[in-house]
């Protein structure tokens, strides 16, 4: 006969003999949709230059008065697909130098329509591996049906001495030299 104060069991041994194994529950995975059965949805893209639209502009009855795309995606939309969707409509977004910055209107808890930026994106892709922003997909940024996304496209300024370019932060770029790429004499 057992002795009622034997030694407790620690670790793996600790649970009861009938009660199932703990396991850890599997890492979330981003579920892949299936594009050629899933259909897609209506995405409203409201695109201005040089700068976001105002937060008063959408309203539960009203839009912006500005260049609006209606373009049908997934879920799993990257902000570098949206970028060049955009860029296939609009001229002006397919300039170099050119940058797309992206937010979502949407309704918050009290009804009131509430705006968040979520990405600046550029629309040349001159990078080796694409930027943290230009992975976000529309199911990351918990895009639901019936929100827009407010689409400003930024230009370039060129307002340096000499008509030379002014870098997105400030910094002047070097002028480039016609004899930049001739390798030099040895």
């Amino acid at each position: 006969m057992a002795d009622a104060r034997s030694p407790r069991k620690r670790g793996r041994d600790a649970r009861r003999d009938d009660s199932p194994p703990r396991r850890r529950p599997p890492p979330k995975k981003q579920d892949k949709v299936d594009r050629k059965t899933e259909c897609p949805f209506l995405l409203r893209v409201f695109c201005k230059r040089d700068g976001h639209n105002k937060i008063d502009d959408y309203s539960p009855t009203s839009v912006p008065n500005c260049e609006e795309l209606q373009l049908y995606t997934w879920p799993d939309c990257t902000l570098r697909e949206l970028t060049d969707l955009v860029k296939h409509a609009l001229s002006d977004a397919r300039r170099p130098r050119c940058r797309l910055s992206f937010a979502v209107v949407y309704p918050d808890k009290k009804g009131q329509t509430a705006m968040k930026e979520v990405g600046l994106i550029w629309s040349t892709n001159t990078a080796r591996s694409a930027p943290e922003a230009e992975r976000k997909t529309l199911r990351d940024l918990r895009f639901q049906t019936g929100d827009f996304i407010d689409c400003a496209i930024h230009f370039p300024k060129i307002n340096g001495p000499g008509g030379q370019y002014v870098g997105p932060w400030g910094q002047l770029e070097p002028p480039e030299s016609p004899g930049a790429d001739a390798s030099s004499p040895t």
